[in-house]
């Protein structure tokens, strides 16, 4: 371990030490005009998996909402400008995403998702700088369900590390849960990246996004967000270019209805400039339904979801490659703890036209999740 992350890791334990006792730590800036702000998660579960080989029980940090600690500051420089920076680091051990039959055990590891600064303006909008977010990203993953933190779209962060057996040919194949539902197609677009990013200010409930990174990337993002009769709606449009020889459109909605009824729909389309002979481009189709109410429990709001998504071409292009994965999802808030309670399932399923027969993956996850 190098010394850097050395001393990050001692101040990451200080600040989670001391959130845990928030009562006896006050947060304050070197400088008197400066507010800053700690906050960050823990997220831990149990998850069980069945290959149709074999089957095994994992401890794992839940990757659709992974552990992390972030530190904020902002300044009021004048009525109209706000200058600020942000700073998050994610440590996952055994991420749900990468455990698999062969490696139970994954040593966590600081990973920056978060080192930029801001500028924002009332009327001109917001300039970002440094590590982040780019215009696109979750732009296939926008989701008012309540259940997020245990399904969406991107169904490969729940037991996206297991390889497929293929019982045809009596071994595992070269395809994991991951690489056919996110390998070459993503829910994130551009995702987090050393970017400078332009937000304009709302304009009735829209906004627009572009950012342009290292190595040629860029991309370009419309969001709405509005509320009426007590429903509340989330969409988001984008379209990305990593200058690596291909382009993605990707998109997303969410609505919440005011009786705790919800619908998520998403979708995202590559376009690949080297096509292979019969090659198709890959694409990706999610629907989920859902329901909240706060009634059902004294201890906060409970929300359920189903979703189902279907990838084409994610980790080839030629073979007529078919993924498919269902969930059902359950969230209990609590709180007056700062925390929640989840439980999730999800099946993976795939074929192709190379003969294979490919095995269902079932995985089961429950956990907690403690914010402060």
């Amino acid at each position: 371990m190098t010394k850097s992350v050395q001393t990050i890791t001692v101040l990451a334990a200080a600040l989670l030490l001391g959130a845990s006792a928030a009562s006896a730590l006050e947060i304050k800036s070197g400088s008197d005009k400066v507010q800053l702000q700690l906050s960050g998660e823990v997220n831990r579960a149990v998850m069980y998996a069945d290959d149709g080989l074999e089957d095994k029980f994992f401890h794992v940090d839940n990757t659709h909402s992974e552990t992390k600690v972030g530190l904020s500051g902002e300044v009021a420089a004048t009525e109209c400008l706000t200058a600020g920076s942000n700073l998050e680091f994610k440590w996952q051990d055994n991420p749900s995403i990468a455990v698999s039959m062969e490696e139970e055990s994954i040593s966590g590891e600081f990973e920056a998702e978060l080192i930029e600064l801001y500028f924002a303006h009332s009327t001109a909008g917001t300039l970002t700088i440094g590590k982040g977010s780019a215009a696109s990203d979750e732009s296939s993953e926008i989701d008012l369900s309540g259940t997020d933190m245990i399904g969406n779209a991107g169904v490969a962060d729940l037991g996206g590390g297991f390889a497929f057996y293929d019982a045809a040919a009596g071994a595992y194949s070269d395809f994991t849960a991951e690489s056919v539902f996110h390998g070459g197609i993503s829910t994130e677009g551009l995702g987090k990246i050393n970017r400078a990013l332009y937000e304009t200010p709302d304009f009735g409930g829209f906004t627009f996004g572009a950012s342009a990174g290292e190595s040629e990337m860029v991309d370009f993002s419309l969001s709405y967000s509005g509320e009426f009769g007590g429903n509340q709606l989330e969409a988001k449009a984008a379209w990305s270019n990593p200058g690596e020889g291909w382009t993605q459109i990707n998109g997303a909605a969410s609505l919440l209805l005011d009786s705790g009824l919800n619908f998520t729909v998403a979708a995202s389309a590559k376009d690949v400039d080297e096509m292979p002979a019969d090659g198709d481009d890959p694409t990706m189709f999610y629907g989920k339904i859902g329901y909240q109410c706060d009634k059902l429990s004294s201890f906060g709001t409970t929300a359920i979801s189903l979703d189902y998504g279907i990838f084409n071409n994610a980790a080839a292009l030629d073979i007529g490659q078919e993924a498919t994965a269902m969930g059902v999802q359950l969230v209990q808030e609590l709180a007056d703890y700062s925390a929640a309670l989840f439980a999730g399932y999800r099946l993976f399923s795939l074929e192709d036209n190379t003969g294979a027969n490919y095995e269902d993956i079932s995985v089961v996850m429950a956990g907690a999740q403690f914010s402060f």
